[in-house]
């Protein structure tokens, strides 16, 4: 579950990189008159210069610039480039839209890759409705549809879930149809509806998952399952209404009409 959060931390942090965008200075022509290079600059509060975007155009007069290819980084102690095949830009409202192999890596070893992905300046949100793949050292979150509101520090994966993660006991495969949740201020996830976690000694499923971190460590402090509990773990049987999972020390308790079984060792079922 750590890794989830620091995957959905990534994809907003990036996306919090176009809040403080000045007004957008002259592009850049080149010398080539039927195609020009456009620049857009973004700097920070102490003038540093905090983010780029660029591409090709063939048009700087219009409202809206078409861009082919595109090219964007951003500056600071997690540097983030994005590349898309082509995007256009809205002069007024400085809102961004990019289509077509859109990729975003980060030099902590992140990546989310996409087919489009739609930033609004001043609602201080991002979008894409497609599938996204988000990849880090030990793990991959796959989904269709995301929102990130760097501004409140949330995102959210939409639909049809699928996060893997690879530990030092084995992999861990997590799945629900959706939404997903992060709030990386108070180090919380929250996976919705049909959620199954499965591992090399079993499963659980429920209605929903809920996950507090610690803040100094990121480990695992808590782990809420919710509604319909079904645990199977060797030839152990659960059903509860809710189990409560404590990493420190690991413990788990079962509540509401809670029922147990113990099948024998050879039984298939």
């Amino acid at each position: 579950m750590r890794a989830v959060l620091c995957c959905l931390i990534f994809l907003v942090g990036f996306l919090g990189c176009s809040k403080k965008a000045g007004p957008p200075p002259p592009p850049i022509a080149s010398s080539n008159d039927a195609v020009s290079v456009f620049t857009l600059v973004g700097h920070s509060d102490n003038g540093r210069k905090k983010w780029e975007v660029q591409g090709e155009t063939a048009d700087l007069l219009g409202e809206i610039v078409q861009l082919s290819p595109v090219t964007a980084r951003s500056f600071g102690d997690v540097e983030v480039k994005l590349t898309a095949n082509r995007g256009r830009y809205q002069k007024t409202t400085q809102d961004i839209y990019l289509q077509k192999n859109v990729v975003v890596t980060t030099s902590d070893g992140g990546r989310l890759t996409t087919e489009s992905l739609q930033w609004w300046h001043e609602r201080d949100m991002a979008r894409t409705l497609d599938w996204l793949n988000i990849s880090r050292p030990g793990m991959t979150v796959l989904g269709i549809g995301g929102v990130g509101f760097p501004k409140l520090k949330r995102a959210r994966v939409e639909r049809k879930i699928t996060v893997t993660l690879q530990g030092e006991e084995g992999q861990t495969v997590v799945t629900c149809d959706g939404p997903m949740e992060v709030d990386y201020v108070q180090h919380k996830a929250r996976f919705w509806r049909n959620v199954l976690v499965r591992d090399a000694q079993g499963f659980i499923r429920s209605d929903r998952l809920d996950v507090l971190l610690t803040s100094e460590t990121n480990q695992i402090q808590e782990a809420r399952f919710w509604g319909h509990v079904q645990i199977h773990r060797g030839n152990q049987r659960a059903t509860a209404q809710r189990a409560n999972y404590w990493g420190s020390p690991k413990r788990t308790r079962l509540t509401g009409h809670t029922r147990m079984v113990m099948l024998p060792q050879d039984n298939e079922q």
